[in-house]
Order: C-alpha cells, then sequence, then structure tokens
C-alpha cells in the first residue's frame, strides 16, 4: 500500500485499488440473512468501498461465534472474492475487545474476570484481627468477593487501611458476565483461542488473502464495566501483579500499596512504577500476543485502544497509548463527534506508526455526527486526520439494519438506508485519492517532542477523598484529580495544536519506545527508522534514567536540545536532580513556554514549507503535510477553517514543476511560481475547508510567473449572467414524510394510555409484563434471550397513533412499521394490507393505508407482544405536504428558498430539486460560472440540459463551471439539495444544542433535557443563486 514516486501516483491517483478505499464497521445486529448480506456487499461495491470489518453490533439476533454466524461469514468472504473486497473481522461482540462477549470470564470467573486493587478505610475498633484473609465483618460486607492484600495501621492517622484484591461482579454490557482480565497473559490466550482460534479453524486458508486482518477495539485493562463494591476507590490489578512488579521495578510493591491511593513521601514513586510496570504487562499480555498471533498467520492486527486523548483516563485505562501501537502492524485511532479538538490522539499514533515504519494508520471516524452528517463534513475531518498521518478511513457504522434501537446507535449510518447513499462513491473517491497521496514517499519531519505522560503517572491515583457512590459505573471518571490530569494533558493538546499550525510538523517520542529503540546518529537521534534534528523536552516532571542519558548523549554529539520551562526534580518519581545536573550548563537552548518555544525553533529549526498570511506571519489554520519521494516531494495543504477563507503565501526550500491535483473534482493543472532564494515561492487561495495537493517534481524545471492575489473573487467583479431565485419550480426525490412518535397503548383489550413517545409507551409496556428493557443501548445482546420462554408472552397489545389531514393527498399514502408480519394494521377502522416494497430499511415495510379522511385519523396496531417485539415510531408516507403543526397538507406550487422544513417538509429525509430556466448561451459568450451561495444540505448536485455537471459541498466548493454545458437555445438547470434522515429519525426533544457527539440517550430525552417541541435540522436554498460570466 506504498507507493514510492510521483510518477506512479500520477498513474493511478485518479481511480485508486481498494487498499486506499475506506472499510466501514459493516455492524452485524440482526437476524443475518443470506440474501440481504450479498445485496449490502454489491452496494458497498458500487458506491466505491474497499472492503468492511465484519462487527458484532447491538441488536444482534444471530448468536454469535456460532455456526450460524461462521456461514454467514463464509457467505460474505465469497461475495467478498466475487465484489474484490477487503474483508476484515472484527475480534468482539460488541465492544470492549478481550471478552468474546463474556465468554472468556464465564470459563474461569476466578482466573480470567478482570480484578481491582481496592481501598478500604475503617476506624481500628471494628477490626477484630489484622491477619490477611477474612475480616469476618457481617453484614453487606461480609459478601465482599476479596482477598486481603494489606492491612496498614501505620499510614493514617487513627484508621485502618484495608486492601483487597477484589473480583469484578457481571454487567449485563457483557451479556450477564465479567470483563476479562486483560493483565492475564492465560486469559488474553483463552479469548484468542475463542475467538481468533474459531476463525482460523473455519477460514485460515483465506487468511493473508481475501481476510486481511482483525480489529482491536478499545481494549483496556481497566474496564469502565467492571463491578466492585460500591463507594471503594479503585485501580487495576491482577493476581500475579506482586510477582511481575517485583520483577520488573526490584522490589515488592506490597509495602507501597496505600500510597496509590493517598500523598505520602513514596507516593510519586509507586505511582511511576505501577503505572509504567501496568503499561509494560499490558502490551505484553494483550497487545503482543494478538500481534503476534497475527504475524504468524499472515494477518495484519489493528484497531485502537481506549481514551486515546485524555491523558488522565488513558492512564487509567492502559497506563499510556503510545507504546501500545508498537505491536499493531496497522496502528488506529478512533475520532468521534464531530470535532477535531484530539491532536493528540492523532499524532501519538501517527507518530508510532512514522517510527516503525507502518505505512497503514486507520482512524475508526465519523461515529456519533448524526444522521445530519454532511460530506462537507466528512472531508472536514478526514483532511484534518489525513493531514497529520492517517491513511484510511473505518466509517462508523455500516449498519445491516436500521429497525429498533440500532438507529440510535451512535448515527449516522453509511449503507442503502441513508438518503444520500447513491453519492457515497464521490466521497470514497476523494479519500481514495487522497490516501494514494499520503502514502506516496515517506513524511518528512524534523522535530521529535518528548512525550509527558510518565510525568502524570507520578500524580495518577484514585482518592478515597471522592464520593465513589454516585459515580457512573463504580468508575471514578468524575475523581476532580484525573480530570486534574487531563487538564494538564490538554496542555500538551494545546502544543500540538501550536507546533502543526506554526508548520513544523513533529512525531512524539515515548519514554519506553526511547529505551528499547533510540539510539544517537551523528547529530540525529534516531527512533526507530526515523532520525530528527531537533528534540523539545516540553515541561516534565519526570523523566526515565535512559531517556536522561539518550539526551545528554544526544547534545554531547551536537544535537539541538530545546528545554520548556524547569529542569524536573524526579527520575522515575524519586526525588532527584540529575538532569539539571547534565543539562544545567550544556549547550541546549532554553525557554519558559510553549509561546517561547516557537521563537526559539523560528532561530534554530528551519521549515521546508511555509505558509504566510497576506498581511505577514505562519497561517495557523493552514496544516500541512511534506513527503519526499524518489523523483520529489509532495505537499498536502488543508484549510482548516470551515468559515474562512485564506490567502496565502508558500514558500518551499526546493525547486522544480509544481502540479495541483483536486482531489474532489480529479483536476489537475501546473502552477507558476517565482523565485524565492534556492527555492520558490507561489501563492494560493484557499475557501473555507479546501484542500489541495502539490506535487513538486525537481527534475524538472517550473514555469516561472509573477505571483500576486486577486483583487476578489470573480463573481464580485464580473458581469452577472443570470441571477436565481428567490423561488423556484421542485419535485422531491422520495415520498413525503409523517413520522408517528407519539401513541397510545392498551393491554389485553384494556383501556387505552395518555398519549405519549412510543419508546416510553414500550418501556411501560415491558415493565408491565416485566419483560427486558429495550428502550436503551447497552442491554446484553438480543440473541441470549429473545427465544426465551416469558409467561406473559402472547398479550394483546394495542397502538393508537392520531393524525390530522387537513387535504386529503390524490394518490395513496402508505404507513411504514418495522416487520409488521403478524400485526392486524387499521387506518380509521379499515383494514389494511401489506404492499410490495419497503422504505428506508429492508424490515421498514411499506402499508397501503386506506380510509384517511380529512380532520382526525387513527392508525392502529394491534398483535401479540413477546420479548422479541420493538415498538418504534411508524410512518406515513406520500405524495403530500406536512406543515409545522404536523398535519397532512397539500403540497406548495413553488418553494421558496429558505428552510423546506417549514414549507410542507417537516420530517423529509429525501432530496429537492430545484428547476429553472436559463437564457441560451451567446456565441461569443465567456465562460459561465454557477455560484450556489449559501445552501444546507448534505450536497448539492447540479445538473444542466438533464446532463450531471458536477457536485458542490460546503463553501469550499461553491462555484462551478457549465459553459460546456450550455445551448444556444434556452437552458434548463436543476439543483438538487440532497438531505439525511435526521428529520425523519430524530432526535427531536433535545433540550440543548451545539452537541457534536450523538448517542442513542439524545433520542430518548425526559426531565431537564426534554422539550415538548420538535428540533429539527434546516435544509434547502438558503440565499439567491448567480451565474457570472469570467
Amino acid at each position: 500500500m506504498k507507493i514510492a514516486d510521483l510518477h506512479t501516483l500520477l498513474a493511478q491517483w485518479e481511480h485508486p485499488d481498494k487498499e486506499f478505499r475506506s472499510a466501514p464497521f459493516w455492524g452485524w445486529n440482526a437476524f443475518l440473512d443470506r440474501e440481504n448480506l450479498e445485496f449490502q456487499i454489491g452496494e458497498m461495491k458500487k458506491e466505491g468501498m474497499g472492503g468492511f470489518f465484519v462487527h458484532s453490533r447491538e441488536g444482534l439476533e444471530t448468536p454469535y461465534l456460532s455456526g450460524e454466524w461462521m456461514d454467514a461469514l463464509a457467505l460474505c468472504v465469497d461475495k467478498a472474492s466475487e465484489e474484490d473486497l477487503e474483508v476484515w473481522i472484527y475480534d468482539e461482540d460488541k465492544w470492549p475487545s478481550g471478552s468474546a462477549g463474556g465468554m472468556v470470564s464465564h470459563r474461569n470467573p476466578d482466573q480470567y474476570a478482570a480484578k481491582g486493587l481496592t481501598l478500604e478505610i475503617l476506624p481500628p475498633e471494628i477490626l477484630p484481627c489484622k491477619e490477611a484473609g477474612s475480616l469476618g465483618l457481617s453484614g453487606e460486607e461480609a459478601a465482599v468477593d476479596g482477598k486481603i492484600l494489606g492491612i496498614y495501621d501505620n499510614v493514617v492517622e487513627g484508621m485502618v487501611l484495608v486492601l483487597r484484591m477484589e473480583r469484578s461482579g457481571a454487567s449485563e454490557w457483557y451479556n450477564g458476565y465479567a470483563p476479562t482480565d486483560n493483565l492475564n497473559p492465560q486469559a488474553v490466550s483463552e479469548f484468542m483461542q475463542m475467538t481468533h482460534g474459531r476463525y482460523k479453524q473455519r477460514f485460515g486458508a483465506e487468511f493473508g488473502k481475501r481476510i486481511k486482518g482483525f480489529f482491536t477495539d478499545e481494549p483496556n485493562c481497566c474496564d469502565f464495566f467492571s463491578v466492585f463494591t460500591k463507594g471503594r476507590p479503585w485501580l487495576v490489578w491482577t493476581e500475579d501483579f506482586p510477582r511481575v512488579f517485583e520483577e520488573k521495578r526490584g522490589y515488592s510493591p506490597m509495602e507501597y500499596l496505600p500510597y496509590l491511593f493517598i500523598e505520602g513521601k513514596e507516593s510519586s514513586r509507586i505511582r511511576h512504577d505501577y503505572w509504567r510496570t501496568v503499561t509494560e504487562l499490558f502490551s505484553e499480555s494483550y497487545m503482543k500476543q494478538l500481534y503476534q498471533w497475527c504475524d504468524e498467520n499472515s494477518l495484519s492486527m489493528t484497531g485502537h485502544v481506549l481514551y486515546e486523548n485524555d491523558l488522565g483516563y488513558n492512564i487509567r485505562v492502559c497506563g499510556a497509548a503510545m507504546p501500545l501501537y508498537r505491536f499493531m502492524h496497522c496502528p488506529g485511532i478512533d475520532i468521534l463527534g464531530e470535532q477535531t479538538r484530539e491532536y493528540l490522539t492523532v499524532k501519538q499514533c501517527t507518530s508510532v506508526a512514522n517510527q516503525y515504519g507502518r505505512s497503514m494508520v486507520l482512524s475508526e471516524t465519523y461515529g456519533c455526527t448524526g444522521w445530519e452528517f454532511t460530506f462537507e463534513g466528512q472531508k472536514w475531518l478526514g483532511d484534518w486526520q489525513f493531514v497529520m498521518g492517517v491513511t484510511r478511513r473505518c466509517q462508523h457504522l455500516a449498519q445491516y439494519s436500521i429497525t429498533g434501537c440500532r438507529k440510535r446507535d451512535y448515527p449516522p449510518v453509511f449503507n442503502y438506508q441513508t438518503t444520500w447513499w447513491e453519492y457515497n462513491h464521490l466521497m470514497e473517491t476523494y479519500f481514495a485519492r487522497l490516501s494514494a497521496c499520503v502514502t506516496t514517499g515517506e513524511v518528512v519531519r524534523h522535530v521529535l517532542v518528548l512525550h509527558p505522560i510518565t510525568s502524570l503517572w507520578t500524580m495518577c491515583k484514585s482518592s478515597p477523598e471522592e464520593d465513589l457512590d454516585h459515580i457512573e459505573m463504580n468508575m471514578g471518571w468524575l475523581d476532580s484529580h484525573i480530570t486534574d490530569l487531563n487538564r494538564l494533558g490538554e496542555e500538551y493538546n494545546r502544543l500540538a495544536n501550536m507546533l502543526l499550525g506554526a508548520h513544523w510538523d513533529f512525531d512524539f517520542g515515548d519514554e519506553i519506545i526511547l529505551g528499547e529503540n533510540a539510539s544517537v546518529d551523528n547529530k540525529m537521534l534516531r527512533v526507530g527508522i526515523r532520525r530528527y534534528d531537533t528534540v523539545v523536552v516540553p515541561g516534565v516532571l519526570s523523566l526515565f534514567k535512559t531517556t536522561v542519558d539518550l539526551l545528554e548523549e544526544f547534545v554531547k554529539a551536537g544535537g539541538r536540545l530545546i528545554w520548556v520551562g524547569a529542569f524536573p526534580r524526579m527520575i522515575e518519581g524519586r526525588p532527584g536532580c540529575l538532569a539539571e545536573h547534565v543539562f544545567g550548563n550544556a549547550p541546549i537552548f532554553r525557554c519558559t513556554s510553549f509561546e517561547e518555544l516557537l521563537g526559539v525553533l523560528e532561530q534554530v529549526q528551519p521549515r521546508e514549507v511555509r505558509v504566510e498570511k497576506k498581511e505577514g506571519g505562519e497561517d495557523t489554520q493552514i496544516l500541512t503535510m511534506l513527503r519526499k519521494t524518489e523523483d520529489g516531494y509532495l505537499v498536502f495543504a488543508v484549510n482548516h477553517d470551515r468559515e474562512g477563507e485564506h490567502p496565502v503565501t508558500f514558500s518551499l526550500s526546493v525547486r522544480g514543476k509544481v502540479e495541483v491535483l483536486d482531489l474532489w473534482t480529479g483536476e489537475k493543472w501546473e502552477k507558476e511560481v517565482e523565485r524565492s532564494g534556492a527555492g520558490m515561492a507561489f501563492v494560493d487561495t484557499f475557501r473555507p475547508a479546501l484542500s489541495r495537493i502539490y506535487l513538486i517534481h525537481t527534475k524538472e524545471a517550473p514555469k516561472e510567473g509573477k505571483q500576486a492575489f486577486p483583487y476578489r473573487h470573480p463573481h464580485y467583479t464580473d458581469p452577472v449572467f443570470a441571477a436565481l431565485g428567490p423561488e423556484a419550480a421542485f419535485s422531491r426525490t422520495a415520498p413525503n414524510v409523517l413520522t408517528l412518535d407519539r401513541c397510545r397503548y392498551c393491554l389485553d383489550h384494556g383501556e387505552w394510555s395518555d398519549e405519549m413517545e412510543v419508546w416510553q409507551a414500550q418501556r411501560r409496556i415491558r415493565e408491565q409484563l416485566n419483560m427486558q428493557q429495550v428502550y436503551y443501548n447497552g442491554a446484553p445482546q438480543r440473541y441470549m434471550w429473545i427465544n426465551d420462554p416469558c409467561k406473559t408472552d402472547g398479550t394483546a397489545f394495542a397502538l393508537r397513533f392520531e393524525f390530522s389531514v387537513e387535504a386529503l393527498p390524490e394518490t395513496v399514502c402508505y404507513g411504514v412499521i418495522e416487520k409488521p408480519e403478524g400485526y392486524l394494521v387499521t387506518c380509521n377502522g379499515m383494514g389494511c394490507e401489506l404492499a410490495d416494497g419497503y422504505f428506508m430499511d429492508r424490515d421498514m415495510k411499506k402499508i397501503r393505508l386506506n380510509g384517511l379522511k380529512t380532520g382526525k385519523n387513527i392508525l392502529e396496531i394491534t398483535g401479540k407482544y413477546s420479548r422479541k417485539v420493538e415498538l418504534e415510531d411508524s410512518y406515513i408516507i406520500g405524495d403530500f405536504g406536512v406543515n409545522p403543526q404536523r398535519a397532512i397538507t397539500a403540497e406548495p406550487e413553488r418553494i421558496h428558498f429558505g428552510d423546506w422544513c417549514f414549507q410542507g417538509y417537516y420530517h423529509y429525509a429525501g432530496s429537492m430539486v430545484y428547476h429553472f430556466d436559463l437564457p441560451g448561451k451567446m456565441k461569443d459568450s465567456k465562460r459561465i460560472i454557477l455560484h450556489l451561495g449559501q445552501y444546507r444540505g448534505t450536497l448539492a448536485g447540479i445538473l444542466v440540459n438533464g446532463k450531471k455537471a458536477g457536485y458542490l459541498m460546503g463553501k469550499c466548493y461553491r462555484d462551478l463551471d457549465i459553459t460546456d454545458h450550455l445551448e444556444e437555445k434556452e437552458n434548463h438547470l436543476d439543483i438538487e439539495v440532497v438531505g439525511s434522515p435526521r428529520n425523519m429519525f430524530g432526535p427531536f426533544h433535545q433540550a440543548y444544542t451545539g452537541c457534536t457527539r450523538i448517542s442513542w440517550k439524545d433520542f430518548r430525552t425526559e426531565g431537564m433535557y426534554h422539550c415538548s417541541g420538535y428540533v429539527l435540522e434546516p435544509y434547502g436554498l438558503m440565499e439567491q443563486i448567480t451565474l457570472y460570466e469570467v
């Protein structure tokens, strides 16, 4: 998956191979049907994807790892071979990885269930003895499943500290079993035998061929679903931890364990050594085992670890992220929500990938962005990751089904159920081109920044001062000192942002990796296969002794070392001034802040690429990546500003022909440059969220020309050919929708309830029938319980939906009901029959509605309730309007510019096509440019005289040359604003706005989080359209 030179890149960049294309999480989340599986693989191929990750997901009804599961995978491997797609396997039932759906701990709870080191502080008078073993306490205390590791009466005056090893209780998230002890190599081996071993038995012949590898998701050693004695602070533990600790650190930890929780003279040392041991043990027990197994079986291991960005959380769950990436063939990350705050997340991973020569860096991305997520959002968020070294997308999620709770499983959905799906190939082509570009040659990074996590180890504890009774999941995520560590970590996130904005690309250096894989090479510091001119130590509190020795050797060899802040007063958590003794009088550069650091770098570290604003100074919104190839260089430049335009000057230290690639349109052109010393300079203007690829052919002479910024955009000064709007004829691309999300219910032919939201009705029904709840995500998988008999199975139920019709539609309307087989559906008392076809999802069936009338209408669904039933909103679709009071009305004849929701399309999920007539093109006309202006939608498609002219998105692509599509007679222009399922599926009743991470809870709001009105996303053309001559 690596390209060596620009010539090879240009030969394939327009239509890259599958290795450069995305592979989404394909969420297997229902009963798996052969025909549906094959259909969806065909859809993924048609829409430009390169493969898929088979991922067990919330709602699965085919038993995980069963014969039926394996048969489904065999079918998909064959179909993927037919379509030439890659198959990857997600190694867990839901997430996080390591439990095989809870089966590992179930096999041997004592040995394989997660362990916690818990603290209890007691007054001495209630202790009958001080011997390790049973305390002989009464009541609830006596039920504690824990082995006493130590009783300490000399740490806190007047109190006794009891430290236990507790075994985690069961969690419904793990299908009623406990999470796994991932610090225990035997438990991890059991997980691999249950999971990887079963796949090998059935599919070993395809390993390394059609099946490319395994994805391990959020593995951790401190699971947030662990269940220990409530109210006790706890840290991760394993039975063998004392032996391993003593072997690695040279002393027994037992005497010092209280200082993991409370402050004392030994706190910094024991915490540092404890977290170092946790990191190393987790690396060896979990990550290395999986990595070696994949290596031996011709497979690639990929995935991501838990809580990569928040350093306090990251320490708690795995010790440190960077050392774990050593044991991934394709290191990966997870970016949730429509946000770009997590510079640490990306740079930690891509640094290790660069140092270990891993050409593929995977990002699980776009989860929680909501049904309304746009193509411009995909590009903006993806560009930001790729410019820092990500090379391939794994979209979250391509759901097999969106029925029931599945439509709320952290949307959006990248599959056929999404109304913009027919255009998905456009984004696939864009990112495949980008992936090919950012895997061409080798990235150029001269600066190494020492990662600070070992300093934070000295402070990371589990505090007994916290009121842990209120902590969600008994985890301590709200422990104030953990959030303090997160804030400290955020400073280094800010540093990463500052360096990249100032155009000093860099790698992080992890101290464990430096200790095993770094050396001084002439005046350079070598880490793995990479070498660095400059090393930055950014305000650390503690260092490894081996790090001090390495940096001392680097400085003596003439390397550039920049020290930010004071010298640390600790070495490996122990008091000591070794760093000051070594570097106090050494020829290094000192500064007191990150802002001063930029000034020092300006003096001592030449940039390869400068990007300056018109008024001077580096433009921090333009992020760049420089890559060196066998025949030149490649620059990837991104405007990270979604709102503002940035005219800039690029200055490069090399010279050569400059070729520009537009990854969205597929166009390329040569750019004029000016000489600038031994290098060259050129100007360019970046519209909001725009990106460019510049190829520098150093063996060819550049085209030279005077560089100057245009005074204004052409459409501000050039003659207007036509102005369109503010209203238009229009047509829909899909039926209109009325979402019925409120109902009444009755059981056993009893009284009707008050009106309420459908999910609340289902919750009450299940409460009354004493059944497992399904209104929330996180319950045991459905295959575990839906077929078990229940006393109340077969209870008669009915749902009643009331809606108003102000104008009867002239054509047939349909109800849309999920899995309606076995139900009786009536409209105003008249029976309604199942019709052909489906809407949105193959299990959302169409029901022909009979008996519609003006005024109040009643749609009733009756049937027999069982554990398997999932009651969801129903929908009415057809040719009609829906007003803001959610009544069916007549459709408007023309549509005004502005939000279409309030013009009859309140819950509409499809696209709207605006129709315009244009004057004929004069024979001597100049080029005609369409300027779209503001619009709200997923994407905009432009057709001229019935032929596709191009696609526009966001503010980065607002102009389109339509000259070659115009005729000398009258012309017809269609502008399609592509919608989304957001206003059909919700969430509708959030009492808060600006949420960047959408989860199932946002669809199930109550109390202070609920508003009675409907919160919709606006869609449509928002301002007039201009066509101008240039």
